[in-house]
């Protein structure tokens, strides 16, 4: 991770750096023979790249490009070639800020990409607003179109660097708590069956009754002679 950072640093500067080297160096332009190959050339790189940093700082490259190549037209004379450039400017700032949307929904970190277009959109509105007071008037609605490409652009960076800032300040929730499973006791609605009792009927039995004749025992009381037993018993105690 850090060396894709590191990497994504020195490649904005080396983005912001080129727009400086172009006013000190030939840059070629739409007039020069070689300029189909330069655009080949970075077609070649949009195809080889892999990632959606990757593409974001390559049109943020692209961009740059542009921006450079206007400039220099303007500076030879020959304005007709600033509003196609114009559009081209303008193309790969939006593919730029889409390539940052798409990798941000595959929840990829693009803060250094992003920056890139923060930092590239910023020093094209610099140049372009230069321009704006040095081209014709043919060609100033150009200008000013790609102008507003630009600030939008930043906008939109700016915005999005925003928002990564919260999405790493975010604190991650506590895991949710499972539960704890209610207690086993006596299910719901089970119990003594409703209408179940003792059975009708069930009792002493219906007219039953002693025999004719027979009536309730009589009250068993002491066997006969058994009072005299003891008062012998007595008697003999008190001659003792």
């Amino acid at each position: 991770m850090k060396t894709v950072k590191i990497s994504a640093f020195l490649f904005v500067s080396i983005l912001l750096a080129s727009i400086v080297l172009a006013q000190e160096k030939p840059v070629i332009t739409p007039d020069h023979p070689a300029y189909k190959n330069k655009l080949a050339a970075e077609a070649r790189k949009l195809e080889a790249t892999k990632t959606s940093e990757e593409r974001c700082l390559t049109q943020c490259e692209c961009a740059n490009r542009r921006v450079a190549e206007m400039e220099a037209v303007v500076k030879k004379g020959k304005p007709e070639f600033v509003e196609g450039l114009a559009k081209e400017y303008n193309r790969a700032i939006e593919k730029a800020n889409q390539e940052v949307k798409k990798g941000t929904k595959e929840g990829r970190d693009l803060t250094e990409a992003i920056k890139a277009v923060e930092m590239s959109t910023k020093k094209h509105t610099e140049v372009l607003t230069d321009l704006l007071g040095k081209v014709p008037e043919e060609a100033k609605p150009a200008i000013r179109h790609a102008l507003q490409v630009s600030r939008h652009g930043r906008e939109t960076a700016l915005l999005n660097l925003q928002k990564q800032r919260e999405k790493r300040a975010k604190p991650k929730g506590k895991p949710e708590m499972k539960k704890k499973p209610k207690e086993g006791g006596k299910p719901e609605g089970v119990g003594k069956p409703e209408g179940v009792g003792k059975p009708e009927g069930v009792g002493k039995p219906k007219g039953v009754s002693l025999p004719e004749g027979v009536g309730p025992p009589e009250k068993i009381g002491p066997p006969a002679g058994t009072g005299r037993s003891e008062e012998r018993e007595q008697q003999v105690l008190d001659v003792i």
